[in-house]
């Protein structure tokens, strides 16, 4: 296994070709710099960008036993401590490290979220009108960004920001021009998330809505007019959704999304 730091490693996403929709995060940032890549070029991958998000690792479906051992080790090896990291993986490679990472002592690992990939090659209208229209924020909105990036890391219960990490995560994403806002009819933002692209696929995430907003059609709106846009201009949309969340699947289902993938989210019970 080659272990690299803080560079891309473009050649490993021929290896993720057949799962592209479900590691399409991991598609996407092995395009470099990344803080670290460890692989064997041919069959296993692991890309580490920062604390704040899940570590991806890859193998085929027909990963080996000796191959999911060669991983255990990998992780063990390389990050340390455990438990303050999280892994996105397939169930095969999520139960056999959640089984061995207890059996080594490393604490008591559980699968944390369920997440489906979903794809959109059509989006339907939502019924519901609301006011308002989408808006894509810019560097002199700093501080709204930074908050509801806070809100949202809380409201999601995944990782939760600290507010300096949620201001360094807002500063680099209002650079690359990927948050976006949906704004009643009185300039309120209303619903909130960003929208990445990487070529074939736009990637929409970190979507939030404040409780006092929720049920209104605002996030389905903003969304379905994010979709609408990259329809146009012959893009993919795509996201992930928390399988466990009901709410959200059957909004992303009304507006067009199909599920094409499963992954596992794993981490320490604390």
């Amino acid at each position: 296994m080659d272990s690299y730091e803080n560079q891309g490693y473009e050649q490993g996403r021929a290896l993720l070709e057949k799962d592209r929709l479900s590691y399409a995060v991991m598609y996407d940032v092995i395009g470099g710099p990344v803080k670290k890549i460890i692989t064997d070029h041919k069959r296993i991958m692991i890309a580490h960008t920062a604390m704040v998000y899940p570590t991806w690792i890859w193998a085929p479906e027909d990963v080996k036993e000796t191959e999911l051992e060669l991983i255990f080790q990998t992780v063990l090896k390389e990050f340390s401590p455990l438990c303050e990291y999280r892994f996105n993986t397939k169930y095969s490679i999520a139960e056999y490290l959640i089984r061995k990472f207890t059996e080594s002592g490393q604490g008591q690992w559980k699968i944390a979220t369920n997440i489906v990939a979903y794809e959109c090659q059509a989006a339907q209208e939502p019924v519901k009108k609301v006011d308002g229209k989408l808006e894509t924020l810019d560097i002199s909105q700093e501080e709204l960004s930074a908050r509801l990036i806070e809100e949202a890391s809380l409201a999601i219960g995944d990782r939760i920001f600290s507010r300096e990490e949620s201001l360094e995560a807002a500063r680099e994403q209002l650079k690359r021009q990927v948050l976006y806002v949906w704004r009643n009819a009185e300039g309120k933002a209303v619903s909130f998330c960003d929208r990445n692209e990487d070529g074939h696929h736009v990637k929409i995430s970190q979507c939030y809505t404040p409780e006092e907003e929720r049920g209104k059609g605002y996030a389905a709106r903003m969304i379905y007019e994010l979709c609408r846009d990259a329809l146009a201009k012959g893009q993919v949309p795509m996201l992930y959704a928390d399988a466990d969340y009901e709410s959200s699947n059957r909004c992303y289902q009304k507006i067009g999304f199909e599920a094409k993938g499963k992954i596992a989210t794993i981490g320490i019970v604390k």
